[in-house]
């Protein structure tokens, strides 16, 4: 049978057991992998309120959507080159400090990101969305 098109195909990947793992269920699983290893670390090290992550090639969001669940009265920091549609963006403004920007990574400079360092210089070189 004819394989579905390049961008489905794409966000396919091996799964538990080998199993086929699609995009949305893939990067859940990333996740909660991911917060598994944050929750294994010393209480208060890498995972809890009053601290700022930063996630680069934010893509939609997921990962600081699920370190969010695990960690109220975080902030976040989430940078990408582009805002895709359906981001978790709006929920995690609901809850938490979070701001976005759209910038190549090549362009960063951390030190230009207020949302880190508590005000001082403007923004990230490329410009910002939202606000916290």
């Amino acid at each position: 049978p004819p394989r579905a098109g390049a961008a489905e195909a794409e966000e396919e990947g091996g799964g538990e057991g080998g199993r086929r793992v699609r995009g949305k269920e893939k990067h859940g699983l990333q996740h909660e992998a991911m917060l598994e290893v944050l929750r294994a670390l010393p209480p208060g090290s890498m995972l809890g309120s009053g601290f700022v992550y930063v996630e680069l090639g934010a893509g939609k969001g997921g990962l600081s959507a699920a370190i969010g669940q695990a960690a109220p009265g975080a902030a976040f920091v989430l940078l990408d080159w582009a805002k895709p549609v359906a981001a978790h963006d709006a929920v995690l403004r609901e809850r938490h400090s979070t701001i976005r920007y759209k910038i190549d990574l090549r362009h960063l400079w951390l030190r230009g990101v207020p949302g880190l360092w508590g005000g001082g210089r403007q923004g990230a070189e490329g410009g910002a969305e939202g606000g916290g």
